[in-house]
């Protein structure tokens, strides 16, 4: 407003008598530079009642580019804090929801950090925790500071926008209190995203069923495997550790696209020449096939299980 009602004045005034002036525009710019304090010396007021003027626009102009300024630096400021304190609204979407106790969420965090880079396939991360953000939070995460049981802050976390979510244990005493809320909250999800792959852990392994029947895609029972790895452990010394590496660092699943149609043993021929994978399985329709005939056909919507 101070911008163009200045421009006109000066038009007003110093047009016929100013050569630099020759239109509005010229006036425009002058107060534009002046008003900013650039001060390019090209064009300068030649009469009195336009020098007048000017010492009006000069200071007003000023104090309103202050104001200006101080507004929008305090508002970045505002939101920054905000956001450093998880109490903005997350603008993500096809991210990865993490939520759950703090030391759980951490160490699945990092690892799947740890995955992200060595993988070379990168998603935004976001946690979700009804505390103050844990200092050793990856500075990569985002953390929104809210209730994951309150579907305002759910939305606050772009739930309803992610691609998976990871719900841990929570910090309960009994471990079916834990697994209750788990299977709760992955109710309140589904009724705001009925797309989200979900991964529940549960700290009972009879509560599986209910956490599936919930709509968790994907229930990892520590308890199952753990027995499992133990009885095993028995008669194969080491196995827990050939296990912890190979989920750790070498297990995962490919797109069989290119391989319809062909053998199981051509395929893993293939694999192992052009990218040293070590072929051992087919997921297909959720089920895991591992090890089958040499004569096994990979069909079309087959995830092919290898060792990288």
């Amino acid at each position: 407003m101070v911008l163009f009602i200045g421009a006109l004045v000066i038009y007003v005034i110093e047009y016929g008598k100013n050569p630099s002036i020759k239109n509005y525009f010229d006036a425009v710019w002058f107060v534009m530079e002046t008003i900013t304090t650039v001060g390019y010396g090209d064009i300068v007021p030649v009469t009195f009642w336009g020098r007048v003027a000017d010492m009006v626009i000069m200071p007003v102009g000023i104090a309103i580019i202050s104001v200006l300024t101080a507004s929008i630096a305090t508002e970045l400021t505002e939101n920054a804090i905000m956001k450093s304190l998880g109490h903005h609204t997350s603008s993500k979407g096809g991210h990865v929801v993490i939520m759950g106790s703090a030391s759980r969420a951490l160490k699945v965090i990092n690892m799947l950090i740890n995955i992200m880079n060595r993988e070379g396939r990168y998603l935004d991360v976001l946690y979700l925790f009804n505390g103050d953000k844990p200092p050793s939070l990856p500075s990569e995460v985002e953390f929104v500071r809210g209730d994951p049981f309150n579907i305002t802050d759910l939305m606050r976390a772009g739930v309803d926008k992610a691609s998976v979510i990871i719900i841990v244990p929570f910090d309960e005493v009994d471990a079916n209190t834990s697994d209750a809320k788990v299977t709760l909250l992955i109710m309140s999800i589904r009724k705001i995203n009925a797309n989200a792959y979900i991964i529940a852990e549960v700290l009972n392994e009879i509560n599986t069923e209910y956490v599936i029947k919930a709509g968790a895609n994907s229930v990892i029972s520590l308890g199952s495997y753990t027995t499992s790895v133990i009885a095993n452990e028995v008669f194969n010394h080491g196995l827990s550790s050939i296990l912890s590496g190979l989920v750790s660092r070498g297990i995962g699943v490919v797109s069989s696209d290119g391989f319809v149609g062909a053998k199981f043993i051509d395929v893993a021929r293939e694999l192992k020449v052009r990218n040293n994978y070590v072929l051992i399985g087919v997921l297909r329709n959720g089920e895991t096939i591992l090890n089958p005939s040499g004569d096994f056909v990979v069909q079309s919507g087959d995830l092919l299980i290898v060792i990288k």
